[in-house]
């Protein structure tokens, strides 16, 4: 019998080619994202993972449908840019909502069909964001990190039930994301010319960035690993960019980073 893998973020983007790669090798996808895309061969269910009540009913659903899940993979991901002290509660809370919470409320919803698959896998989508803070996209690497932080403790939580977890981490891609991100500044903000240099190298490095067949790629790598890495950071440049912020002294890398995007 064909793999079963459930993908959210499913309607664009890395999720998208994801799913339609997946697809065409055989395996039996399921495709999940807030708005269903259009000419999709595969089945799709619809749901907002802000939307606690929603995960748990589709949740039941596709378990329904489909009984047994092999491979769940998070791709859903959402982010603001903007300084900080600007960002709104409501807003904030939408970033977590989307990146950290809905999320786990997904993979928590998942798991008993997860364990009825023994061996299986959970991949989430995390970002070199979580592990390198980027100003004025904090609310979005504070978000990712504490993702991260997720992929950790399931490892050795979901352990005993033949479970395995992963986090990728992307650098910067060329998706929609740069155009769907949301920048929030407040009307003569004394923060706006950092603000507009800081977007503007993103969206510069991001148009510029690697093709999202590149992330697929490299979570087909792992999905093919009888025990997946705790991460997989993806592109040379990027691994070594994590590793340096591991080795440098603190003050140096935030002098980089303020170099970049400050």
């Amino acid at each position: 019998m064909n793999k079963v893998v459930v993908i959210t973020g499913a309607s664009s983007g890395i999720g998208l080619r994801l799913a339609n790669k997946m697809n065409e090798d055989g395996y039996t996808v399921v495709g999940v994202s807030r708005n269903k895309p259009l000419g999709v061969s595969f089945p799709y269910y619809e749901c907002d993972l802000t939307n606690k009540e929603q995960i748990k009913s589709v949740c039941t659903t596709i378990v329904s449908d489909i009984n047994t899940i092999d491979i769940l993979v998070n791709c859903a991901g959402v982010g603001t840019g903007g300084a900080l002290e600007e960002i709104s509660n409501d807003d904030l809370r939408w970033v977590f909502d989307v990146n950290l919470f809905g999320t786990t409320e997904f993979i928590k919803n998942m798991l008993p069909a997860l364990k009825k698959s023994s061996p299986s896998k959970i991949i989430n989508i995390g970002s070199v964001a979580g592990e390198i803070t980027i100003p004025y996209q904090t609310s979005y690497s504070m978000s990712k990190s504490s993702l991260h932080r997720l992929t950790e403790g399931l490892r050795i939580e979901l352990k005993q039930f033949n479970i395995d977890v992963c986090t990728i981490l992307p650098g910067d891609t060329k998706t929609g994301f740069t155009s769907n991100r949301k920048v929030i500044m407040n009307e003569n903000s004394a923060y706006q010319k950092n603000v507009m240099r800081s977007i503007a190298k993103m969206e510069k490095d991001e148009q510029k960035g690697v093709s999202p067949d590149k992330v697929v790629k490299a979570i087909y790598k792992v999905i093919k690993r009888r025990k997946m890495p705790i991460q997989l950071v993806v592109g040379f440049d990027y691994k070594f960019l994590v590793l340096l912020s591991k080795w440098l002294p603190k003050r140096l890398v935030e002098y980089i980073i303020i170099k970049m995007y400050g």
